[in-house]
């Protein structure tokens, strides 16, 4: 009895029609013309496990390989080798299911606590000249694509930077805090945008919807939260890490463009999204505090920026529900 398949001599790619024997206990591999190409042992061979219908190698000692999709032969001609503990599992509908929760848990607690916790990580280990990288390339980006040169009266950015500069120089970071004025598109309207390594764009919309100094201060103090816990670095960090998950989970890295699977990790990137909006709002809360301005200016501008109330149209579009926002941060600034 022979089985069919193909040799790999080894020091190369190329793969020549043979056939594989067992007999008196050798394993012989026999090109199209009856030459010997590899002979070995039977227990000197090493034969890769049985999983589905993947093809199966026989390897021999020098390199060479067979191979064959036949592997209810290969189970019959050598079977002391069997057909190995991968194809015992999986041919069990009780561990698949163990296998298929596993994977479930796994997923989800990666997702849960694992990316956010090594994201955090990794992105305070950087160093500042990456953030800087960043950071310009970002704004060359929106420079190009997405906005452009403010319109706003010099006389005004520069009182505006005068304003703004005490609160930039409480922060103590190796990433100085610059406040940049731009104009943007009907698409972007009123917004605000902390870059990597600490350069804060406002838009002259959001200047003209604010109503008085302190809540652009208060929208000040939310963007250098999302620089002082390095929201920008974490992100990019974790859609990297998720896209990677979805690769190593559905065995295709091909795949993680696909609808199907990129919408979950959107979703999952809105979630971080939130997370990292609650978080610099609490930063907002205390910086304002501490410089004797009432949190709730923030609160204002929030509600004004609110799309359902006919505002800042994408500002808030992965940001956690307005009013849940705005009575978030009155209980902190009560506290």
């Amino acid at each position: 009895m022979s089985i069919a398949g193909h040799f790999l001599a080894g020091s190369s790619s190329r793969r020549v029609a043979a056939s594989l024997q067992c007999e008196d206990g050798q394993v012989r591999v026999l090109g199209e013309d009856g030459a010997v190409l590899a002979a070995a042992l039977c227990g000197a061979v090493e034969i890769s496990s049985r999983l589905g219908n993947t093809p199966r190698f026989v390897r021999f000692a020098d390199g060479t390989a067979f191979e064959t999709a036949d592997n209810d032969a290969v189970d019959r001609l050598l079977p002391a080798h069997g057909a190995g503990l991968l194809h015992h599992l999986e041919s069990r509908l009780r561990y698949v299911l163990i296998g298929v929760l596993v994977t479930v848990v796994f997923v989800w607690a990666s997702v849960q606590w694992g990316v956010p916790m090594a994201a955090r990580t990794i992105a305070a280990m950087l160093p500042a000249s990456v953030h800087v990288h960043a950071d310009r390339l970002v704004l060359e980006l929106i420079d190009r694509q997405m906005m452009t040169p403010s319109a706003l009266d010099p006389a005004e950015q520069q009182r505006l930077q005068a304003l703004f500069a005490p609160f930039a120089a409480a922060v103590d970071d190796e990433r100085p805090i610059r406040v940049l004025f731009r104009l943007a598109g009907e698409d972007i309207g009123a917004n605000a945008l902390a870059l990597p390594g600490g350069t804060i764009v406002f838009t002259d919309q959001l200047v003209a919807l604010a109503r008085n100094d302190d809540e652009l201060l208060g929208v000040l103090a939310h963007e250098i939260g999302h620089v002082a816990h390095r929201h920008a670095m974490r992100r990019s960090i974790q859609a990297s890490m998720m896209g990677v998950l979805a690769a190593i989970v559905v065995g295709d890295i091909s795949a993680v463009s696909s609808a199907v699977t990129a919408l979950p990790l959107i979703l999952t990137e809105l979630g971080y999204s939130r997370a990292f909006e609650r978080e610099a709002d609490s930063y907002a809360v205390d910086m304002m505090r501490r410089h004797g301005i009432d949190p709730r200016h923030l609160a204002n501008i929030l509600q004004r920026l609110d799309p359902s109330q006919g505002g800042g149209g994408s500002y808030l579009s992965t940001h956690p529900p307005t009013p849940e926002r705005v009575r978030a941060i009155h209980e902190r600034a009560a506290q």
